[in-house]
């Protein structure tokens, strides 16, 4: 990274470094140690520390390149998947579903309705 930022990355300054992405590379201190650290946008993923030389800040850089912060997406997927198949599904049963669920209804009232009229 002699010549310039990699593909992909920004370089918002001397010490931070976004990625189209979203993850940074940060020269910062973080948890009482000073160094770069490559910083993923989910909150929940590990932050890699490197030491806080122009080596790490490439180290940083290569680690990101060979998937240091490979973010497990099925969460994701999981999520999208159930509400892509939830949304569908209301949609086309509305019209059908809306006049078996008032039948459902009233077959459900009229035994009570009867029950009330007997005693």
């Amino acid at each position: 990274m002699a010549s310039g930022v990699p593909k992909g990355w920004e370089k918002d300054s001397d010490k931070l470094f976004i990625h189209e992405t979203g993850i940074r590379i940060q020269r910062m201190t973080y948890k009482g140690k000073d160094g770069w650290f490559l910083v993923p946008v989910d909150l929940d993923a590990a932050v890699v520390e490197f030491e806080p030389t122009n080596e790490g800040r490439d180290k940083a850089f290569e680690a990101f390149a060979k998937g240091a912060l490979v973010v497990k997406p099925k969460k994701t997927k999981a999520t999208t998947k159930k509400a892509a198949a939830a949304k569908p599904a209301p949609k086309e049963e509305e019209g059908e579903e809306k006049d078996d669920d008032d039948d459902d209804d009233d077959d459900g009232e009229k035994p009570e309705a009867d029950e009330g009229d007997e005693g």
